[in-house]
């Protein structure tokens, strides 16, 4: 029966936390980089349809534009008397 070495077995610890640590940081890198390539896709082809008052246009659920933004938060937030 063959017993390891404790160098070859701390080596071979080392070599897997290495491994699990390089494939958590590539993951993580993969998913920032999904996270940021949605988010600033919508906002360079968009142009504002109604010269940017929101109110009324058909166009506002799905616009990402500043104004737009803003336009959608108020009036979540707004409770009606």
């Amino acid at each position: 029966m063959k017993t390891a070495r404790p160098n070859e077995t701390a080596n071979r610890r080392e070599f897997l936390r290495g491994g699990a640590r390089y494939a958590l940081l590539a993951g993580l890198a993969a998913v920032s980089a999904v996270l940021v390539k949605r988010r600033g896709a919508s906002l360079p082809d968009q142009t504002c349809i109604n010269e940017g008052i929101c109110r009324g246009c058909g166009a506002v659920s799905d616009c990402g534009l500043p104004q737009a933004l803003s336009f959608k938060q108020a009036t979540q937030t707004r409770r009606p008397l």
